[in-house]
Order: structure tokens, then sequence, then C-alpha cells
């Protein structure tokens, strides 16, 4: 994952998923995450997620998700664990049908 778009091809893969797995959680308004490689998806609630990122990258996520909080998105993270990069956007949250299993 280098670029921005490469982060946004990979979301755009496991979209489908990761507004599932959002909307399971998303009365707290969670910060999605999918890990490379495993491509675990996780809902982290807000004020957790935010300690364990640098300064410099809490102000940044800070922004991004009272932004996205004001426009119905949800910030989405994908990890690179090989490649030790973290990457982050935000998405339409999508009105989706699906079955709680």
């Amino acid at each position: 994952m280098k670029t921005t778009e490469d982060c946004h091809n990979i979301i755009d893969d496991y979209m489908g998923r990761i507004q599932l797995f959002y909307r399971k959680y998303e009365d707290k308004r969670p910060v999605m995450e999918l890990s490379l490689p495993s491509l675990k998806i996780y809902a982290y609630p807000y004020s957790e997620y935010i300690k364990n990122l640098s300064e410099r990258s809490q102000k940044m996520l800070k922004k991004e998700y009272n932004e996205a909080i004001k426009n119905n998105k949800m910030v989405v993270f994908v990890r690179d664990n090989d490649k030790r990069e973290l990457k982050s956007s935000s998405f339409p949250i999508e009105d989706i049908d699906y079955v709680e299993y």
C-alpha cells in the first residue's frame, strides 16, 4: 500500500464487510480498521483508538473523525503490519440490509 489510491482500492474490495461490521456497532460511532495481511476488520471506540496514535496522527484523526460524523461518514484505517503503514480515509455510511447471526 503505497498511495492513497492503493488504500482506497483495498478498502473498496472489503467495503461491504466493513459496512456490515460498522452497522453492528454504529451506535458507538467506531473507527474502523482493516488489518493487512490478515484482512481482519475491527471496530474500535474512537476514544480508545486515538490513544494509540502519535500526537500528529491524533490531531489528524480528531479533525477527520469530527468531519466524518458531521457528514454521516465513517473513518476507515488500513493498517499494513508488514510494511508498517497506517492510512485513513472517510467513506459514506451506506444504507444496507443485513441479517444478524
